[in-house]
């Protein structure tokens, strides 16, 4: 029987499948547009097409991750066994390595990924100094912020993979201390999961290159002042940071994919994380009745 955190935990991965699967829905509908009605640009096509290959990815990473987060069967080998909680092997060997993991992958890609929060950081602050927030629908003025909101779509992705890592240890680390028999099941959604997301800051980076390349030819060839120049360079440069932290997240990925295997066949996962049972409480006998012991029945 699952614990009330283990049932909160499988409703926000649900809930996160869904979103992400709605997401790539909505994707893909935005992807097929912008391609379709766009003809004369091989950039914006290129773009739309970088969309609809990460709304395919949302929509089976989301499919996925909800059919393995919302099922009941037994899928995984750990849930197939039972024991009692002192039979169950105690929490060594590699899978303290695993731990180590999970603690130093998310501290790492945070440590790396720090001039990609103080841009971030350093946007907020100018959007809320410049009132945008509070002026978004006024005069039509939400029609200038499509293309901020755009630019901003890949960092985004990679500011929501960062999040999904250090949540992701944060949630799996006590379930592996504890012996829960939902980790592995929980280890894999997560996994899928921050596939998609990886993916996602991937092509957004490739899409926000070609932007990149496409207004640096504009700056080039219109005649622009040296000194509006000059700030949309600074301005490319800075946005550059989005294209560096894309390695990071990709090795931090490959740090969680590495226990797959190991997860889903080890022999140490099955009785580690096997399903809690009940351990049988032996009722003593019965003490026999005083009469048949004073008066044993008569041999015929």
């Amino acid at each position: 029987m699952d614990t009330v955190p283990e049932r909160l935990i499988g409703w926000v991965l649900r809930a996160t499948a869904r979103g992400l699967l709605f997401a790539g829905f909505a994707a893909l509908l935005a992807g097929v547009f912008l391609f379709g009605t766009i003809s004369d640009s091989s950039v914006l096509r290129a773009i739309a097409s970088i969309l609809m290959q990460v709304a395919g990815v949302f929509i089976v990473a989301g499919a996925a991750a909800t059919f393995w987060s919302g099922s009941r069967r037994s899928l995984l080998p750990n849930e197939q066994l039972t024991t009692t909680a002192d039979q169950r092997t105690a929490v060594g060997g590699w899978l303290m390595v695993l731990c180590v993991t999970l603690v130093a992958a998310p501290a790492w890609l945070l440590l790396r990924m720090q001039p990609f929060l103080a841009e971030w950081r350093r946007v907020i602050e100018l959007m809320s100094a410049s009132g945008m927030w509070e002026n978004a629908n006024a005069n039509m003025s939400g029609v200038v912020l499509m293309p901020i909101a755009a630019a901003l779509t890949p960092p985004f992705f990679e500011l929501a993979t960062l999040i999904g890592f250090v949540v992701s240890s944060l949630t799996l680390l006590p379930l592996l201390l504890l012996r829960s028999p939902r980790f592995p099941r929980i280890y894999l959604v997560c996994v899928i999961l921050l596939s998609a997301l990886v993916f996602a800051s991937m092509r957004g980076a490739s899409a926000a290159a070609l932007a990149s390349d496409a207004l640096r030819q504009l700056i080039d060839t219109t005649s622009a002042n040296a000194q509006e120049a000059a700030s949309l360079r600074q301005a490319l440069e800075r946005y550059s940071i989005v294209f560096t932290t894309v390695p990071a997240l990709l090795w931090t990925l490959f740090a969680y994919v590495l226990w797959v295997p190991a997860i889903l066949s080890s022999a140490r996962v099955r009785t580690t994380f096997a399903e809690r049972v009940a351990a049988a409480v032996s009722t003593p006998a019965k003490a026999a009745d005083v009469a048949s012991i004073t008066s044993p029945p008569r041999f015929p």
